[in-house]
């Protein structure tokens, strides 16, 4: 007799179709993110580079390697997308302290650095951009404890950066202990008791050291100030955090994965108030990241046992609706 499905869990999908790449990175590879049309993958590494693959064609889709991207002094830890109205523009993030934005030139199939935010004292180890409805924007988060926001002025061309702080100085950490991830809020329209076609308050949540979930906004004067307490359910370091895309209903929904192996996932009315969260069975594992697809559905988890779970909420909850493990090497 088959054993009987495990509560909270649906019979797998069908295998997904899957791609190998082989990137040449000459050490282990941190992060990899498409960018905002599913084509183009760029790639971080600990042998310090960024790579870029470009689809060739096929189905599915093979990839190529058109940029390789030096300049980190370190490990490359993630990479981020900027959104296609600001051209092709890619960030990255390193041990050696610094962001990296990188501008590529159509023209000559090239790409430059347009760039580089070196304020923090340690690792930086997240980055990720803004919305592009609030602007050319990106933050980042840092071992030395604190979260930066770096906005573009296009009337002049500089850059500004405040820190994400319970000080009103900027002096207090985001996160005791070191800054591990950080995501943005989608932008709504409308959206947390704003008139119709309104932006809310440019939101983010972070994650750290201190096993803390922490939701920040921005003030009308550009300060960052916590928009709630703390989230509080990890019991080790939060290794990432994810805001969900806009899915409709109304909700804030952002997911959190830790070293303590746990993924939970957090929901909020658009009204604010309190936060509910439901956890995730057991990854066995510590887990690295957690993502979600551009319609926010689904829910991806990579973990320490090399795999990638996708999850998705139904009536009964939160349900696994694949796994991918990594290839067995060629023999």
């Amino acid at each position: 007799m088959a054993a009987a499905t495990p509560a909270g869990v649906v019979e797998r999908e069908p295998a997904l179709p899957q791609t190998t790449i082989d990137t040449g990175h000459a050490d282990m590879i941190h992060d990899s993110q498409l960018d905002y049309y599913g084509l183009r993958l760029a790639t971080a590494s600990s042998d310090r580079t960024v790579r870029i693959f470009s689809p060739t064609g096929g189905s599915p889709p093979q990839h190529t390697l058109s940029a390789e991207l030096v300049g980190h002094d370190g490990p490359v830890w993630q990479v981020s997308w900027a959104h296609p109205s600001f051209g092709g523009l890619l960030a990255s993030a390193g041990f050696d302290g610094r962001v990296i934005l990188w501008k590529e030139d159509v023209a000559t199939s090239t790409w430059r650095r347009a760039y580089e935010y070196s304020w923090h004292a340690s690792s930086v180890n997240s980055v990720a951009f803004a919305p592009s409805a609030y602007g050319l924007a990106f933050a980042c988060a840092s071992s030395d404890g604190f979260v930066s926001i770096v906005t573009h002025n296009p009337a002049d061309g500089t850059w500004n950066d405040v820190r994400v702080s319970d000080a009103a100085d900027g002096g207090a950490q985001t996160h005791a202990l070191g800054a591990s991830s950080v995501s943005f809020a989608p932008a709504t329209f409308g959206g947390l008791g704003e008139p119709d076609g309104a932006l809310p308050p440019l939101r983010i949540v972070t994650g750290g050291c201190d096993a803390l979930v922490k939701v920040w906004r921005r003030t009308a004067d550009g300060a960052w100030v916590r928009d709630g307490p703390p989230l509080t359910a990890h019991r080790e370091w939060v290794r990432s955090v994810a805001w969900a895309p806009s899915i409709g209903g109304g909700r804030d929904v952002i997911a959190s994965g830790g070293q303590d192996k746990r993924v939970v996932v957090w929901t909020r009315g658009d009204s604010g108030g309190s936060w509910d969260k439901k956890e995730l069975p057991d990854f066995g594992a510590p887990v690295w990241s957690v993502s979600w697809t551009p319609a926010g559905g689904v829910l991806g988890v990579a973990s320490g046992d090399s795999s990638v779970t996708m999850w998705k909420e139904g009536e009964s909850g939160w349900a696994l609706l694949n796994r991918l493990d990594e290839p067995e090497a060629k023999q």
